[in-house]
């Protein structure tokens, strides 16, 4: 996997930290798990690089529902992360207009 993974996520002003591990907490079977307490996601290392990908953008949309409060359920988390995903993936040009700041 190359080492361009990100060490850490920013979600609405807070810095979330970001583990790729085997085991711990992920012994259940999850892929990744968010812990809004530590602000951490932990994320399921081996994974091909687009379900890695998808599980940490899941795991940043469980850390957006929480810190907003917003309650969605696990099916509607899932889906907007890999639809979101599959946006990203398919419109570079649109991303790099959502990156532009005002001068």
């Amino acid at each position: 996997m190359p080492s361009t993974r990100p060490a850490s996520v920013k979600v609405i002003g807070k810095t979330y930290s970001i583990t790729y591990t085997n085991g711990r907490p992920l012994d259940d079977g999850n892929l990744g798990e968010m812990d809004p307490d530590k602000q951490t996601l932990t994320v399921k290392k081996g994974q091909p690089l687009e379900q890695e990908q998808d599980t940490v953008l899941h795991e940043v949309m469980h850390a957006i529902d929480h810190e907003l409060g917003l309650s969605l359920s696990e099916k509607h988390v899932k889906g907007m992360a890999t639809g979101l995903l599959a946006v990203m993936k398919d419109n570079p040009r649109f991303v790099t207009y959502l990156r532009k700041a005002d001068k």
